[in-house]
């Protein structure tokens, strides 16, 4: 799929989930990627519902906070963004961990509402 495509799709969706792991208390290359790419046009990206999820090895909540803020940097660029939801998935550092996350459980109760 081209850029092109992806960029239609988030001008025409109601809501943008962003999520990433925390890779050293930041979000990772290709989410960076994505939202640098938005730069010529991300005004026409408005009046969304967004919502974060992020992962991370660490337990603590404050280790995705970093990642968080660059979120909201973005969104808040976006006319009429609205933040609706975050999830911290943190203490998951083995493939399966985050299965028995109770992130998983608030992921399955956020969607709901979407």
């Amino acid at each position: 799929m081209t850029w092109l495509k992806y960029w239609k799709k988030m001008i025409a969706a109601d809501a943008i989930v962003m999520a990433t792991p925390v890779y050293f208390y930041s979000m990772n290359g290709q989410m960076k990627t994505l939202i640098d790419r938005t730069c010529p046009r991300y005004t026409e990206i408005s009046h969304k519902e967004m919502y974060f999820i992020v992962t991370a090895a660490d337990s603590r909540k404050q280790s995705t906070e970093r990642t968080i803020e660059g979120f909201r940097g973005f969104t808040s660029c976006l006319t009429g963004a609205k933040e609706m939801g975050i999830i911290h998935g943190t203490g998951v550092w083995n493939i399966g961990d985050i299965l028995e996350s109770r992130a998983m459980a608030q992921a399955y109760e956020m969607g709901k509402g979407v």
